[in-house]
């Protein structure tokens, strides 16, 4: 099957070359990470479109995914010991302790961009 022609008005034929300093460069690399976007696309919708460029989409790494997934695990063991009428130790130490580790998470998720 071939691919479908392009409308003559919509092909990309014109060829415009400019020069950036390393700093700009390194900028543009920035951006074309940021938005997963080639440095044609990003100068495009920055200029034609007047678009602000949107984040890609991050991905967890499979050390805090482990982490979040084990706090999960602990706050469901509590949950089911405490409406069972069990007892629990230390719940008051544990609670702060998974406290502190999901606002570790937190942190490092908000600050990795």
């Amino acid at each position: 099957m071939a691919r479908p022609a392009i409308d003559k008005s919509d092909k990309r034929s014109v060829r415009f070359t400019f020069r950036m300093n390393e700093r700009e460069e390194k900028y543009l690399i920035k951006l074309m990470a940021y938005s997963n976007l080639s440095g044609a696309e990003i100068i495009r919708e920055i200029v034609f479109k007047n678009r602000l460029l949107q984040p890609k989409i991050p991905v967890l790494d499979q050390k805090t995914y482990g982490e979040l997934k084990r706090i999960g695990v602990n706050i469901n063991q509590i949950a089911k010991k405490l409406n069972s009428g069990d007892k629990v130790n230390n719940i008051d130490a544990t609670l702060k302790n998974l406290s502190a580790q999901l606002d570790l998470i937190i942190q490092h998720i908000l600050h990795d961009r």
